[in-house]
C-alpha cells in the first residue's frame, strides 16, 4: 500500500503552471510513495516607484561621472523588479559597468538574472550579505584600490549587516529599498494546521528570506517540528535569526535538482517507518 508524502514549497505551483521546484519535487514518487508538492504563496511584492526613480536618477549620474565604485545586488528578485521599473535599467547598468565600476552578487541565481540581461558580473559571493562585503573588500584590497561608492538596490526588509560592514570598511553605500515583500496569507494559518495534523508533511522548502520571514508569521509552531529545505546562506541565516530551534537544510545549489536531492534524503531517512504527521 503506498503513502502519501507532503513538501510545503514557497512557490506558486499547480497543474496548469507547474515550478520546476515542484516538479522535481514531485519526480520523487515511487509505487511505494507519492509526493505531493503543496504550493504556499506566502508574500506579495510591494514596489516603490520613488527608490526605483532615485537609483535610476544617481545610475544616470554615475554613467556620466564614472565616479562609482561598485553595483552590489544581493537577489534575482531585485534585478527583475528594476528591469521591470526602470526604463533603459540594463543600459544603465552596462555604461555605469564601462565606466569603471564593478558588479557584485550574492550567489549564482543572482548572477544569472544579470547574464540574462546581457550584464556582466565581476564579483560573486557564495551566501550571504555578510559574504558579499568581505569579498568587495578584499577584491578591492588586492587591487590597491581605495573604498568608493557602492549602489546598492534592495528589498527593505533586507538584513543590513552587508551595508553595515561596507560602511564601517569605509565605504559609502547609498542603499535603494525598491521593493519590500508583505505576508498575504494569514488564511494559510488554519490549511497548515489541518494539513500538518491529518497528512504526513515531510519537509517545506524555503526560496527566500522573505517567506521564511512570512511563514513565522503564519504559523509560529511550525518550525520545530518538519525539516526547513533552504536554497542559500541568506535563508540560512534568516532561519536561524527567527527559528533556531529549526531543523534547516542548506541545499547544495539553489536549483530543483538539488532540493529534490534533500528531500530524496529525508525520506529515505524515515523509509521503513510509518509516516509521522508534522504536528
Amino acid at each position: 500500500m503506498s503513502t502519501d508524502a507532503h513538501v510545503f514549497i514557497t512557490r506558486p505551483h499547480s497543474k496548469e503552471r507547474p515550478d520546476p521546484f515542484g516538479q522535481a519535487i514531485e519526480a520523487l514518487s515511487t509505487p511505494d510513495v507519492h509526493v505531493h508538492a503543496e504550493s504556499l504563496e506566502l508574500t506579495r511584492t510591494t514596489v516603490s516607484d520613488e527608490e526605483c526613480k532615485r537609483f535610476a536618477d544617481d545610475l544616470m549620474t554615475y554613467a556620466s561621472t564614472g565616479s562609482c565604485g561598485w553595483i552590489l545586488f544581493t537577489s534575482a528578485r531585485t534585478i527583475r523588479v528594476c528591469a521591470d521599473r526602470i526604463e533603459s535599467f540594463v543600459d544603465y547598468v552596462k555604461c555605469v559597468h564601462e565606466r569603471g565600476a564593478r558588479i557584485g552578487v550574492v550567489g549564482p541565481a543572482t548572477a544569472k538574472a544579470l547574464k540574462a540581461l546581457g550584464i556582466d558580473v565581476d564579483l560573486q559571493s557564495e551566501g550571504s550579505g555578510e559574504d558579499l562585503a568581505n569579498a568587495v573588500v578584499a577584491f578591492d584590497r588586492e587591487r590597491g584600490v581605495q573604498t568608493r561608492e557602492v549602489l546598492l538596490p534592495q528589498s527593505a526588509i533586507a538584513r543590513v549587516q552587508l551595508r553595515q560592514m561596507l560602511s564601517e570598511t569605509g565605504y559609502s553605500v547609498r542603499h535603494y529599498p525598491v521593493y519590500t515583500t508583505v505576508t498575504v496569507a494569514p488564511r494559510y494559518s488554519r490549511k497548515l494546521a489541518t494539513m500538518c495534523s491529518s497528512t504526513s508533511v515531510t519537509a517545506t522548502v524555503i526560496t527566500a528570506p522573505s517567506s521564511a520571514r512570512a511563514l513565522k508569521d503564519v504559523t509560529h509552531y511550525f518550525f520545530p517540528h518538519i525539516p526547513v529545505i533552504v536554497l542559500g546562506q541568506a535563508s540560512a541565516a534568516t532561519m536561524a535569526e527567527i527559528a533556531p530551534e529549526a531543523q534547516v537544510i542548506v541545499a547544495d545549489h539553489p536549483t530543483p535538482e538539488a532540493v529534490a536531492d534533500c528531500v530524496k534524503r529525508i525520506l529515505e531517512t524515515h523509509a521503513g517507518h510509518s509516516p509521522k504527521k508534522g504536528i
